[in-house]
């Protein structure tokens, strides 16, 4: 193999988050009596995007956001009777038991697992959440640890979870890659860490000439065998 150590991104690299996320919502709300519909689920998808993105860049701590999302969404929507704190706790709860693999991942860690390959992750997510999803889906079978940004108390583009998994691998960030697909975040994560980076992007919506583009894990097992 390329590489000594691959470290991936989980929501939208090897889990399927936008699938369990929108099922989550629809699921929360639909307690409350609000069946939403594919234009509102589309609001929330916005709005959460848009925070996280505060996070990353050092703004808002991980607790906030979570309550601040779904406080600009219900007042958004015009549904403010619903107690903000109360519907984050319980979504946080069922997006916790959501679990999917992006189409193709399962089969592309076994053959990753078959050839002696170490591989991590490392996440922004909440911990709890992410934690609980990959045991669902059983990824203590391929990988060897998760790392959030709880965890180092800084987000990704920090280079702050690199270096800690480079002393839990013991292997060198230079003999390392990183698999995302966030061509901002992740990557300039991984630059910030002196590692190299690979975009997963099914949607092909992304070309650069920065760094690897793929489409799928058939592509992607190919330029981790080069």
């Amino acid at each position: 193999m390329r590489y000594e150590m691959v470290y991936f991104d989980l929501d939208n690299t090897l889990l399927d988050f936008s699938r369990s996320e929108k099922e989550s919502l629809r699921y929360v709300f639909s307690r409350y009596g609000l069946e939403l519909n594919n234009e509102e689920v589309e609001l929330y998808t916005q709005i959460n995007k848009k925070w996280w993105q505060d996070f990353s860049k050092g703004l808002y701590s991980k607790d906030h956001i979570v309550i601040a999302r779904f406080k600009e969404f219900l007042e958004k929507i015009g549904a403010t009777n619903i107690p903000v704190e109360k519907i984050s706790t319980e979504y946080l709860d069922k997006l916790s038991q959501t679990a999917y693999f992006v189409p193709g991942a399962r089969q592309f860690l076994e053959k990753m697992k078959l050839r002696n390959q170490r591989m991590a992750i490392l996440t922004n997510g909440v911990r709890k959440v992410q934690e609980a999803r990959a045991k669902i889906l059983g990824l203590q079978n391929y990988v060897e640890f998760i790392i959030t940004s709880e965890q180092v108390q800084k987000p990704k583009p920090d280079p702050a979870m690199f270096s800690l998994a480079a002393q839990l691998s013991g292997v060198r960030l230079d003999r390392s890659v990183y698999v995302g697909d966030d061509p901002v975040i992740d990557y300039q994560a991984s630059r910030n860490a002196g590692v190299d980076f690979i975009i997963f992007d099914p949607s092909g919506a992304n070309f650069s000439n920065q760094f690897p583009v793929v489409k799928d894990f058939d592509e992607l097992y190919a330029a981790l065998c080069l």
